[in-house]
């Protein structure tokens, strides 16, 4: 890669160009194509608060908010507020400006760790035309937040590692408080084991990774702490609770489920599906007393869906709890099974999701040849339901093709690259900034996925999807670093 005095590659203009182009198009002819914005998770998903109150009452509905952090209902909320009949089209352009922020913000940090020109432009344009992006780009869930806020995040902690001040502590450290505020996968350990790793590798910038940690750690825990004094949680999301009910019990066939109740190991509860309706767990929870607060009394939404942030709730968690450690000592191979399904939804296509069963005909054929070429998805099912059918009648080893190949292969390599550039004989080919950034990034894609795969099922290439930029990155790393081996070697010879 040819460059100039500044280090910047004589490159950059045409490269971002591209980048520009590649986005520009392909967001017209997805649009073309049929592919629309969908609002209607604010309605319809469990993890909104109802839209009446985000209108009336958000403050309020916030405060009292358990089943999730709290920040991403606040930003939606705000929109809500703020533009009660436009606030679909709002949503439409933040949404459409978090996809060219992504866009540019991962060719930017491929440039900050010296990857070849070329190839951060082809992995980028690779990685903004995903059918599965624009999906998400076009979905209002958390996934599009969550990957514009890690790259922001990979970015920050550059510019940190090069000028250590304050400032760029506070940044950082933020950037990282808003991911544990939109999804309690980025726990509260999740930074400070960040905040503990930079105290140690920065020791001429200790004072300023602590002052730039300690608030966002503080505001955290004060989330946490009052949680607890309120529904005796020291969390930041109840939804863990039920969750545990769908990789244990809800992983039992309904004989295995009727055998151990029988048997008095599980308590009938085991029998309902997680995150049914409330009236369904009332043979076994009491009765709790209005409050008085809405976000907390109704048992339904006004969009008609079940308001997982009532009080009856907290009681079904603690029950699914119980069940689930009772699942896992006398009966492991149900949660062997959530695993299992955990790991192949991990490695699916990015468009390859339930919600998007009736968009994704739409962007036949592209989507279809982007999934076999890209990810090495040979065959696609048109339901999760037929991928059980296939199981049942062909057996395992032919869902392999039904997954994504190439992921299956490629993601855990990348994993085992990076780590093999922390030995001691690797090390020195990279500066210090270059170091900490890839430790960051490969601790956050190993962080995530563990948390996600061994803690939930079935949904797990959603999970995944913020965390392509960081794979995307690595990848460039991975090939600018054979090519230039491959170059060395030339000249030697």
């Amino acid at each position: 890669m040819a460059e100039n005095a500044t280090g910047k590659s004589r490159f950059a203009l045409p490269g971002t160009l591209i980048v520009l182009a590649a986005f520009a198009i392909s967001r017209i002819l997805y649009w073309y194509a049929g592919l629309r914005f969908d609002a209607g998770p604010v309605d319809k998903y469990w993890q909104f608060i109802d839209p009446v109150l985000m209108k009336t009452r958000l403050m309020e509905s916030l405060f009292y908010l358990h089943m999730q952090p709290p920040g991403f209902n606040l930003a939606v909320g705000l929109t809500v507020k703020l533009f009660p009949n436009l606030y679909p089209a709002v949503l439409q352009a933040i949404y459409l400006i978090i996809g060219i922020a992504l866009a540019f913000s991962l060719l930017h940090i491929m440039r900050l760790m010296r990857v070849s020109e070329p190839v951060a432009v082809v992995l980028t344009v690779l990685f903004i035309v995903n059918p599965g992006c624009a999906m998400y780009e076009n979905f209002a869930i958390y996934e599009y937040p969550i990957a514009i806020l890690l790259m922001f995040a990979a970015i920050a902690l550059f510019r940190l590692c090069q000028q250590p001040v304050v400032w760029r502590s506070l940044l950082f450290f933020g950037l990282l408080f808003g991911l544990a505020m939109i999804r309690n996968i980025f726990h509260v350990l999740f930074l400070a084991a960040i905040a503990a790793a930079l105290w140690f590798l920065l020791p001429k910038a200790r004072r300023v990774v602590v002052a730039g940690a300690l608030p966002f750690l503080a505001l955290i825990l004060a989330l946490q702490t009052k949680n607890w004094i309120l529904f005796d949680s020291f969390t930041t999301s109840t939804w863990a609770g039920m969750n545990t009910g769908v990789v244990t019990t809800f992983q039992l066939t309904p004989d295995e489920a009727r055998k151990l109740i029988d048997s008095g190991v599980l308590s009938p509860i085991a029998a309902i599906p997680p995150f049914s309706d409330l009236n369904l767990y009332s043979p076994f929870i009491h009765p709790v007393a209005s409050r008085g607060i809405p976000v907390l009394d109704q048992a339904a939404t006004s969009t008609g869906h079940p308001n997982f942030n009532d009080l009856g709730y907290l009681q079904v968690h603690k029950l699914y709890i119980s069940s689930a450690s009772a699942v896992l000592v006398h009966f492991p191979s149900a949660y062997a099974r959530s695993v299992a399904i955990a790991w192949f939804s991990y490695f699916l296509p990015t468009s390859d999701l339930h919600s998007f069963d009736l968009l994704r005909p739409k962007l036949d054929p592209f989507d279809r040849l982007y999934s076999e070429v890209v990810f090495g998805q040979f065959r696609q099912a048109g339901s999760r339901k037929d991928l059980r059918a296939i199981r049942a009648t062909e057996g395992v080893l032919p869902l392999v093709l039904y997954t994504g190949v190439f992921l299956m292969a490629g993601l855990p390599l990348l994993t085992v690259w990076t780590l093999l550039q922390f030995l001691p004989k690797r090390r020195g080919r990279w500066n210090v900034e270059q170091r900490i950034v890839l430790g960051f990034l490969i601790f956050t894609i190993v962080f995530s996925t563990g948390v996600s795969n061994f803690l939930s099922t079935f949904e797990n290439n959603r999970y995944r999807f913020p965390l392509d930029g960081y794979y995307t990155a690595i990848a460039g790393l991975a090939i600018t670093s054979v090519m230039r081996r491959g170059a060395h070697g030339k000249l030697r010879t």
